[in-house]
């Protein structure tokens, strides 16, 4: 007989530099479900004894990227990141080396991707993306050994499923015959909102729509759309550079994005019938959070199954999404005053687009909603001084709209070891069910009183309302001993703004920026827009193009970091200031 069994669906929320909050909230729950599959093999485990099990995890933008080397480490040995104890060596843990060690601003500030030949392409980002290309190609070099988790997948399928978001440039046609049968006009639209799926396992079995995916062969084929996802989903817009995606057009009518919601069912809508005749479908694609930013819709669907719901009530869940979220939507709008410039309009216009495709009160109001059992949230948390901005930056890597943690490995370090702080004390106190539900019918009575789930300060006991009354909660993740030993982030693994105080450091990034400004500005003018800018005095009008562009560019980005009240000064006060 089948053991009682618990599914979690992940979803990794846009995160930018705070992609290291996620990996270190990832790097924890690897941990615990590892811990606690051994520690049920033991003869003298005295906790509960049902699974739990992880089918599917979807991501957007640097949430993408981080399901994306997550999805490899649940196939590889994994060496965690504890306060006081020796780094692990790159391979050994590519969450942190991806996101802490080998990510930095001075890679992103070089300029080989504008240098010799590369000019001729033009200017692709803001920054440079080569070492995002290394750091993807660097994930598939891992030490662990190669391993088949018992919590991952579903049933007697132990793949992972993987959904990468993305912008897709080019869109996807949908129309609808709204003017009559015998009319021919049909009323059309385009779907930007697209997303990648993958099945990876050993020798995964195939499915409808996704790219099964070998991790023992990782070479070129569909691995390399893999990885070119991975990267597509992260390219934020203007930032990073897009990627340019070649699917099966078929894909789309797997799809578990466009359809109807009817009584609890999923109707699927498919594309126009001439997109499968454009096979592949190829587009350019930008990052996947600018309108998906939690597929949160996307990894319930799967979760669920077709036309099912997942149970909302303490009594009945069985399964739930969790949403990692480094940045939970906490700012408010803006002063408005009249602004009815083209220069006042023109760079609102982009940011309000974003804030209304992730306009979904109805999903995240469900998450909130702690009589919802099927639905959670971690996000970063910790102790405040009494400056504002602590509370506006919980995390280092949220200064300079969300890039903050590339300015020092430091910021990125700290809010690794964040997430992994936040997510232990979410899985110690937080995620748990009623003594009554089905999941613990196993776990006999007399051993139960040691594993009641507690608040971590007071001790007191965390109950749930059910149709029983009030009812002691059990952990969903039971935690062993080992793993219950309080994280702590001391003074050495803080966040360290004070490094950019020397004038050698300072300097070098002021250099920087400056270099990679000229060098953008310079092949703009010279490629992208020498058109425009030729004819009488072109000459000229290229130099004063140069030489003002590339002023204006790198006096306002080290304006942002630099000046009183910039993201240095905001770290300050977030993490020193009381």
């Amino acid at each position: 007989m089948a053991k009682p069994t618990y599914e979690i669906g992940l979803v990794l929320s846009g995160a930018i530099s705070a992609g290291a909050y996620s990996a270190g909230v990832i790097d924890f729950l690897i941990e615990a479900l590892d811990a606690y599959e051994a520690a049920k093999a033991r003869p003298d485990w005295d906790g509960p004894t049902h699974d739990v099990r992880i089918p599917i995890m979807g991501g957007a933008s640097a949430g993408g990227m981080t399901a994306a080397i997550a999805a490899l480490h649940a196939f590889h040995d994994l060496q965690h990141v504890w306060p006081g104890e020796p780094l692990p060596q790159p391979p050994a843990n590519r969450l942190y080396s991806s996101w802490v060690h080998d990510i930095d601003i001075l890679r992103l500030l070089e300029t080989t991707d504008l240098d010799g030949t590369q000019s001729k392409k033009g200017v692709r980002s803001l920054l440079c993306c080569d070492v995002i290309d290394e750091i993807v190609a660097n994930a598939f070099n891992l030490s662990g050994a190669l391993r088949q988790a018992h919590w991952v997948g579903r049933g007697d399928d132990r793949a992972l499923r993987v959904f990468l978001t993305l912008t897709n440039l080019r869109g996807v046609p949908y129309s609808f015959q709204l003017f009559g049968s015998d009319d021919p006009r049909r009323y059309g639209m385009l779907n930007h909102g697209d997303y990648l799926d993958f099945k990876i396992g050993v020798s995964p079995a195939p499915a409808a729509g996704a790219y099964a995916l070998d991790v023992r062969q990782t070479g070129p084929g569909d691995w390399d759309l893999y990885r070119t996802g991975a990267k597509a989903t992260g390219a934020f817009p203007v930032g990073l550079a897009p990627r340019f995606i070649s699917r099966k057009a078929a894909d789309y009518w797997s799809s578990l994005r466009v359809g109807l919601e009817n009584d609890d069912a999923f109707s699927p809508v498919f594309p126009d019938d001439w997109v499968k005749a454009n096979d592949p479908y190829a587009f350019v694609s930008a990052d996947g959070g600018t309108i998906d930013n939690e597929p949160l819709e996307l990894v319930r669907r799967y979760l669920a199954g077709p036309g099912e719901r997942n149970a909302r009530s303490a009594e009945r869940a069985n399964r739930s999404v969790i949403m990692i979220s480094p940045f939970p939507n906490l700012q408010k709008t803006t002063y408005e005053g009249r602004g009815e410039r083209i220069v006042d309009i023109a760079p609102r216009l982009f940011s309000t687009l974003i804030d209304q495709a992730r306009f979904k009160p109805d999903e995240l109001m469900l998450a909130e909603n702690e009589r919802v059992y099927s639905r959670y949230m971690i996000a970063p948390e910790r102790p405040r001084n009494r400056n504002p901005e602590s509370k506006l930056y919980p995390i280092a890597c949220g200064v300079l709209g969300g890039f903050g943690g590339f300015l020092h490995r430091s910021f990125r370090h700290h809010d690794y070891l964040l997430g992994r702080r936040n997510a232990q004390a979410f899985f110690r106190a937080n995620f748990s069910l009623p003594v009554t539900n089905p999941l613990f019918a196993e776990f006999p009575e007399a051993r139960r009183d040691k594993w009641l789930v507690r608040d971590i300060v007071s001790g007191a006991l965390r109950t749930h309302r059910t149709a029983e009354g009030e009812q002691p909660g059990l952990p969903i993740i039971p935690l062993t001993p080992e793993l219950t030993k309080e994280i702590v982030i001391g003074d050495a693994d803080l966040p360290r703004p004070q490094v950019f105080d020397n004038p050698a450091v300072s300097g070098q990034l002021r250099a920087a920026i400056d270099a990679r400004a000229s060098r953008v500005v310079d092949v703009l003018v010279d490629n992208d827009l020498s058109a425009m800018i030729s004819g009488r005095f072109g000459y000229f009008k290229r130099l004063g193009a140069k030489y003002f562009g590339a002023d204006v560019l790198s006096t306002k980005f080290a304006e942002a970091i630099f000046d009183p009240g910039g993201a240095l000064d905001a770290v300050r006060n977030a993490f020193y200031e009381t």
